[in-house]
């Protein structure tokens, strides 16, 4: 019972870690298309909008982090189940940024308008978004440890 709950709890805090990191990042690519536009930005602007997404896209974000990271996740534990312990860490980290991958390449064939997140329509914004998993992976592993509590 108290490892399940750890695991939840666990995953949990990676979900949302993984949801603000991509939200922040997201906003900072967004905004970073507008600055080539010339449009002023300043820095109490991208603060506000940065909170605004955090609050509004930030659910988006945590559904498809959800979404991405339980299979990623549950696959990575097997696989590092296989592997030396020091392999744990940097293979969910490594599965966080996958899951996301995986997810946003799915949503492509699935979503009406071509791109459900602006910011991954290219690849360096698909790779900046799909890192903020890595985060997820690592809080993930760090909270899932045995002898850590949630």
């Amino acid at each position: 019972m108290r490892r399940g709950l750890r695991l939840v709890a666990a995953f949990l805090a990676a979900v949302l870690v993984t949801a603000a990191a991509g939200s922040i990042v997201q906003t900072q690519i967004n905004l970073a298309a507008l600055a080539r536009f010339d449009v002023p930005l300043t820095a109490s602007l991208r603060a506000a909008t940065t909170l605004q997404d955090l609050v509004t896209f930030g659910p988006v974000m945590a559904a498809i982090a959800a979404a991405a990271l339980l299979p990623a996740l549950l696959v990575a534990h097997a696989v590092a189940k296989a592997l030396p312990p020091r392999w744990r860490t940097p293979i969910l980290g490594a599965a966080g940024v996958a899951g996301l991958w995986t997810a946003f390449s799915v949503m492509g064939y699935f979503t009406p308008m071509p791109t459900l997140v602006a910011a991954v329509r290219g690849p360096s914004g698909l790779a900046l978004v799909c890192v903020t998993g890595a985060f997820g992976g690592f809080v993930h592993a760090r909270l899932s440890r045995s002898g850590v509590r949630p």
